[in-house]
């Protein structure tokens, strides 16, 4: 107890204050170095992405990236089914779409791509399944063959049968 006599109650409230800060500190440094693990406010890892966020990040570099960047006209934006995707590049790389047969899954679905087949001058659509027989796409089937786009449902040549009798 003779060194608390010799430098006295302050120089020990001094070294205790700066003990406890130096504790303070590195506890602060502990914290914001695990922030990235902490859970936010609905319970999940800051740290961690949605997959709608990824999604939407990932489209919005893809956009920023690509080399075919679609126009930015309210035609390109309303449809993006995969017939009107491939009739886009097919414009721009200036092709003409006229003696070429289309062959799709499925009936094209919608009006916009129904418009772009007529404006590619497609000359023959094989589907595989007409999901939707509605007057709408008989419609469509006439608008189209009026054009000159002859559509036909795919129909395989050959069968395969197996007998294990």
């Amino acid at each position: 107890m003779d060194w608390l006599i010799s430098y006295g109650l302050d120089h020990l409230l001094f070294w205790i204050i700066c003990y406890f800060s130096l504790v303070l500190l590195v506890l602060l440094a502990l914290i914001a170095r695990n922030r990235a693990k902490q859970l936010g406010p609905t319970g999940k890892r800051l740290d961690y992405i949605t997959w709608h966020q990824h999604h939407m990040f990932m489209a919005q570099t893809l956009k920023e990236m690509s080399p075919l960047k679609l126009d930015s006209s309210e035609h390109d934006v309303s449809c993006s089914h995969a017939i009107s995707v491939a009739l886009l590049r097919m414009q721009r790389v200036e092709k003409s779409g006229e003696d070429c047969v289309m062959y799709t899954s499925r009936f094209p679905e919608c009006a916009e791509c129904v418009k772009r087949i007529r404006e590619a001058k497609i000359s023959k659509i094989v589907y595989w399944v007409d999901d939707n027989d509605d007057v709408d796409r008989e419609e469509d089937k006439d608008s189209l063959e009026i054009d000159g786009v002859t559509c036909e449902k795919y129909r395989p040549m050959r069968r395969i049968s197996i007998d294990f009798y």
